[in-house]
């Protein structure tokens, strides 16, 4: 589904990644794991377009992305939900989600499947956004990346700052997207339990690398936290 080669990653002049090799398989679950500054978002915003990328390749679905504009991509098929959500807080729940649609030029209306992934939405439809508890404007955001059922959605940091209870009910729905509708999923995540149950294969990076990779079973939870600590 996703395929990146080669990529190197700039900020100004700083290369903050070299060579980067990272395949998501399609219909499968994948988180990019490491420490804070390792250069895990900027992963996800050079796929995006959101920064600097003059070496290598990014193709989705056999269609190289890397010289496209933003809006592009996501027109081809991506669904991304940044660090700190981004949601509109001055708009309501409705509002947000129509957005996601009228981005993509789509005239259709929010399908019943966000609100059966998300049933927290429909009695806060006409809530402003910025009234919403951390947990639900994470859930909106990832509902507004869904409504034009994208062919990979990509989340960075997910579970930041949610209480525990609405970090499994993300990662049901999460799941979900994977298995009922098919939308393969990549995931940046430093919630180690999170990452174990909901992915199956899990990239360690460290500096700007791939350091260790693999299926999720075939790495324990011991041994990711030792290969990240040392």
């Amino acid at each position: 589904m996703l395929a990146i080669k080669n990529m190197s990653a700039c900020y100004g002049e700083s290369r903050v990644i070299r060579s980067l090799d990272l395949d998501v398989p399609d219909k499968k679950v994948v988180c990019l794991i490491g420490r804070n500054g390792v250069g895990k978002s900027t992963t996800l915003k050079s796929i995006m377009g959101l920064v600097r990328t003059p070496e290598g390749s990014i193709e989705l679905a056999g269609t190289e992305m890397r010289k496209m504009a933003p809006y592009d991509r996501v027109r081809l098929g991506i669904g991304y939900v940044p660090q700190g959500r981004d949601i509109f807080p001055q708009m309501t729940v409705q509002e947000n989600l129509e957005l996601g649609l009228k981005a993509a030029g789509s005239r259709e209306r929010v399908p019943d499947y966000i609100y059966d992934l998300f049933p927290i939405l429909p009695p806060f439809a006409k809530r402003n956004g910025g009234d919403l508890s951390g947990g639900q404007q994470q859930q909106l955001a990832i509902a507004r990346a869904l409504v034009l059922k994208p062919k990979i959605l990509i989340l960075d940091e997910p579970t930041e700052g949610i209480q525990p209870s609405v970090i499994e009910d993300i990662g049901e729905a999460v799941k979900r997207v994977n298995r009922e509708l098919g939308i393969t999923v990549l995931i940046v995540e430093q919630y180690l339990d999170f990452v174990l149950g909901i992915s199956d294969f899990i990239y360690i990076m460290e500096k700007g690398e791939i350091i260790r990779q693999g299926e999720t079973g075939s790495l324990s939870a011991d041994e990711i936290t030792r290969i990240m600590t040392n």
